[in-house]
């Protein structure tokens, strides 16, 4: 978790860079503002950062910092399809359980006005319990996006 909240910060700050010279590039171009490309530079961004890290000795900066290592399961390093695929479902697992937090929080009103948003909070939640499940079964080492890309955390020797 430590290593996530040190990542985090990172990506905070490569998201605030990115969006300070989008802003100054359209700018410069007379273009109007768009929140799509912003949007799909954010993902872009933050798939660069983790995908290149784990597939240059597999270790983030905030990984670095807690000596762990991101691997295959059979202890090769990860390739950029599967560090994609990890990245996808990572940033979807987060999302979701982001979801599952917010989702108690609406308003009656906007509550009301998304059809099926019950629905949506069943899903969100079973996820949750499923992703808490698998984080349990191999003794907290691997989350659920490690189970579905075939990577695996573990201690850095260096």
């Amino acid at each position: 978790m430590a290593a996530g909240f040190y990542d985090g910060l990172l990506l905070l700050a490569l998201w605030l860079s990115s969006l300070l010279a989008s802003a100054f590039m359209t700018t410069l171009s007379g273009l109007p503002r768009n929140d799509r490309t912003n949007s799909v530079l954010l993902l872009v961004v933050g798939a660069v950062y983790f995908c290149w890290s784990w597939t240059h000795g597999g270790q983030t900066l905030g990984m670095r910092a807690w000596r762990l290592k991101l691997r295959r399961l059979d202890g090769a390093p990860v390739r950029w399809p599967v560090a994609l695929v990890r990245y996808v479902l990572m940033l979807a697992s987060w999302l979701i359980a982001a979801a599952v937090l917010v989702l108690p929080l609406l308003p009656e009103a906007v509550a009301t006005a998304v059809p099926g948003w019950q629905v949506v909070a069943g899903a969100c939640a079973a996820y949750t319990v499923l992703a808490l499940l698998f984080l349990l079964r191999d003794g907290g080492t691997r989350a659920l996006y490690d189970w579905l890309s075939g990577t695996v955390v573990m201690r850095s020797e260096e």
